[in-house]
């Protein structure tokens, strides 16, 4: 590709949308810290059994992420998008309507699952999708909005419990999987 390649609208909206099931699986994850406290009473489990919701997840996550070059390597971005934004979602309605801790981890280890494949997919499609003069700035800004996810996280996760209920935590990170559903041509490669 050369420098003055534009990047196409179809990788923009890959780039967008895995950059935001990655951003929002870390805005949530950070975002629970703050109500184990309220989970503790709902789900009547000790601190040492409720901070299981974020081990759980980061669990998957890391796991999944060791395992990122095998599935890029074995399935098309595409799929992979489409993958990781339904584990994510699946997850997320899982974990918003849990009533027992064994089914909100259940629900955390599958959206662990999507925020894994999302995570390195996305600088994955940047490296290969964008013309290389512009690497460098697509991976900047990408880097920027899943790193501004770990400082909102815990400030997201107090107002959504203090205004509506630990529920909203999930609900509110729902809408952005819409732009999962643009099309998403990358290239055809196995």
């Amino acid at each position: 590709m050369e420098a003055h390649e534009k990047v196409a609208p179809s990788v923009i909206w890959s780039i967008i949308g895995t950059a935001g099931v990655a951003c929002s699986g870390v805005l949530v994850e950070t975002s629970m810290n703050v109500t184990f406290p309220t989970l503790m009473k709902v789900f009547n489990q000790s601190l040492n059994n409720v901070q299981w919701i974020t081990t759980a997840y980061l669990l998957a996550v890391t796991l999944t992420i060791v395992l990122a070059a095998y599935l890029q390597r074995g399935f098309k971005f595409k799929s992979l998008i489409i993958a990781a934004g339904t584990a994510s979602v699946i997850g997320e309605v899982i974990c918003m309507l849990s009533n027992t801790l064994p089914v909100m981890l259940l629900g955390r280890v599958i959206q662990g699952i999507g925020t894994g494949i999302a995570m390195p997919l996305l600088f994955s499609i940047i490296m290969l999708e964008v013309p290389r003069a512009k690497q460098g700035s697509f991976i900047g800004t990408a880097g920027v909005i899943v790193a501004l996810a770990p400082s909102l996280g815990p400030t997201y996760g107090g107002i959504s419990l203090a205004a509506l209920n630990w529920r909203f935590n999930f609900i509110f990170t729902l809408p952005h999987h819409r732009l999962l559903h643009h099309r998403v041509p990358l290239h055809e490669r196995q």
